[in-house]
C-alpha cells in the first residue's frame, strides 16, 4: 500500500530543465459529507456534526452546499462549515431551506483564516441551527476543497 502526506505534490518532469521549465503545482482533495435531519435531530436548536479531517499541512480553499431536500420548518434552518472553535471558517451561516447550490463568500477575516494551514489533523463540522420550528425532512451534501 502507498501512503501518502499532505500536501500532495505533482511534479512534471521536463528533461533538464529547472527552474521556471520545472513545474510543480498541487492536487486539491475535494472532501464531502451528507447532513440529514437524522443526524441533526427535528427540534429547535444547534447541532455540531463532525465531517472529516483534514489532514495536516492542508488548508480549505472553498466550502459550498449542495440542498438535496429543503429542510420544512417555517423559519430558517442555517448550516455553517469550520472547525471546533471557528465555526463559520470555512462558509459562514446559510440558509438551507431551499433546494440548490450555495458557495460560501469569504469575508477578508474567513480568507486570512483559510490561508493557513492546518498544523495537526484537523476536524471540519457543519452546525446546523434550526431557529424556530420542528423539521421533519432535510438532506444536504457539504463540501470543502483542500490544498
Amino acid at each position: 500500500m502507498t501512503t501518502f502526506s499532505y500536501p500532495l505534490s505533482v511534479k512534471r518532469v521536463n528533461p533538464g530543465a529547472t527552474g521556471v521549465g520545472a513545474k510543480t503545482g498541487s492536487v486539491p482533495l475535494y472532501m464531502s459529507a451528507i447532513v440529514s435531519v437524522g443526524m441533526t435531530g427535528t427540534a429547535v436548536g444547534a447541532t455540531t456534526i463532525p465531517l472529516f479531517v483534514a489532514p495536516a499541512g492542508s488548508r480549505a480553499v472553498k466550502g459550498f452546499i449542495d440542498v438535496v431536500t429543503g429542510f420544512d420548518n417555517t423559519a430558517n434552518t442555517n448550516i455553517s462549515l469550520g472547525v471546533s472553535g471557528s465555526a463559520g471558517r470555512i462558509m459562514a451561516a446559510t440558509t438551507a431551506n431551499t433546494a440548490g447550490r450555495t458557495d460560501a463568500a469569504p469575508s477578508a477575516a474567513m480568507v486570512s483564516a483559510n490561508a493557513r494551514v492546518f498544523t495537526a489533523d484537523t476536524t471540519i463540522e457543519a452546525v446546523v441551527s434550526i431557529t424556530t420550528s420542528t423539521v421533519s425532512a432535510g438532506q444536504l451534501i457539504a463540501y470543502v476543497v483542500l490544498i
